[in-house]
């Protein structure tokens, strides 16, 4: 059997050169998912705009790789806004965040970024107040995979009973700019649902219209976008997305915004791949595959019972059922329970697949172990877009001056 290519890249190659653990990224894919979604809006709206949620993985490298594709960014922190103005217009970046703090709101005013309020009252606490700014509806519709619902009955939004009162304020403090958000699932393959949706958020987006006289220049409908983590799932339809998004905004009187979306796992998740290599394979009543990574390298498995491929990188022809576990000292450190995987022994590389969305973004240093590499593929030529850490770098700010040489 084959082994696992990565950007046409042999992955014992890359991890020859690199080591384990191993956080990997196929250029190529993020761009043809990219501009994938992109020609699905483009051709169902006069108007449209893709924002990148740079909280799925924040690399300065994707988010250069994105811009240059001429995506906009959707930023959830300072230092989010900060990178994005790095790389892309303040015209092109959006910034949300449930309770914001003073100085995020201040930058992202004195910059020109369009500011989502999730709230009236942050809106009214904002001491410097955006250009253009837009609220977060909460359309009491929420759907998700892992307990990922944003809608009805969440820390997220404003309701739609308070909606027209959060726009009458902002007018009444001079906003002339104004565009109208929601956010209400994650990992959604059933592209019926965006229209649902958006159908209610249509519907809230005529009424503050017609009774404020506001012009909106955008409707953004959120995220969300499903990528297939199981076996024997489908690939979203995007461009029935996007025609069913369209179909719904058709039966309310708003204009002629433009309309916007911000996918974060849809552009980026399946382009990445984290490489572990096997430390033991051991037999205690049932089969355990421990490996050189753990929850500090990939919470999501252990945080949300999320299913991830895990395949070996030289398969074989045959094959155990296992517990693929990992070395941080907490029993709910399992990427997976009872997973059929080819036969491994201890040095064998393990690829955990479909990583690129909120892996490297959720690693910590949990148990004083060092960050992996991250390193971008794409036509066979590599790149270190994060170094990997040295065990001093783990107390960096705490005044210690380790020598990694000292041992």
């Amino acid at each position: 059997m084959e082994e696992l290519q990565i950007g046409k890249v042999n992955t014992s190659e890359l991890v020859e050169n690199h080591g384990t653990p191993l956080y990997l990224y196929d250029g190529g894919r993020i761009r043809d998912q990219y501009r994938e979604l992109e020609k699905a809006f483009d051709s169902n709206f006069e108007s449209s705009s893709i924002n990148y949620a740079v909280k799925a993985n924040p690399n300065p490298s994707v988010l250069s790789l994105l811009s240059e594709e001429g995506c906009g960014l959707d930023c959830a922190s300072l230092a989010e806004m900060k990178m994005a103005l790095r790389f892309n217009e303040a015209e092109n970046i959006i910034y949300t965040a449930p309770f914001p703090p003073q100085e995020e709101l201040e930058f992202a005013a004195r910059n020109g970024v369009t500011v989502n309020f999730n709230s009236i009252e942050a809106f009214e606490r904002a001491k410097e107040l955006p250009e253009r700014i837009s609220f977060r509806i909460d359309p009491g519709i929420g759907e998700g995979n892992f307990g990922l619902d944003f809608g009805g009955g969440s820390k997220f939004g404003v309701n739609e009973e308070n909606s027209l009162e959060a726009y009458r304020k902002a007018k009444q403090a001079g906003i002339e700019r104004f565009g109208i958000h929601m956010m209400t699932g994650s990992g959604i393959l059933d592209p019926e649902y965006f229209g649902k949706v958006t159908l209610k958020l249509g519907e809230i987006a005529e009424n503050i219209s017609e009774e404020l006289g506001i012009e909106f220049e955008f409707i953004d409908v959120g995220g969300g976008l499903g990528v297939p983590y199981r076996p024997g799932q489908e690939e979203l339809d995007v461009e029935e997305v996007a025609g069913n998004v369209s179909e719904a905004l058709e039966e309310y009187e708003i204009g002629n915004p433009e309309v916007m979306m911000e996918p974060g796992r849809y552009i980026i998740a399946q382009s990445g791949t984290l490489i572990a290599e096997v430390q033991d394979v051991r037999r205690k009543g049932k089969t355990y595959v421990g490996l050189n990574s753990g929850m500090h390298h990939f919470l999501r498995p252990m945080l949300y019972d999320a299913f991830h491929e895990i395949e070996a990188v030289n398969p074989s022809d045959e094959e155990i059922t296992a517990d693929i576990v990992g070395l941080v000292c907490e029993n709910t450190d399992k990427f997976a329970e009872d997973r059929e995987i080819s036969r491994v022994e201890r040095g064998d590389l393990v690829a955990i697949r479909d990583v690129g969305a909120y892996g490297f973004a959720m690693a910590s240093n949990w148990n004083t172990r060092p960050l992996p590499p991250e390193i971008m593929v794409e036509d066979g030529n590599t790149e270190i877009i994060r170094k990997s850490q040295e065990w001093p770098d783990v107390f960096h700010g705490t005044g210690f001056q380790g020598d990694e040489n000292q041992f």
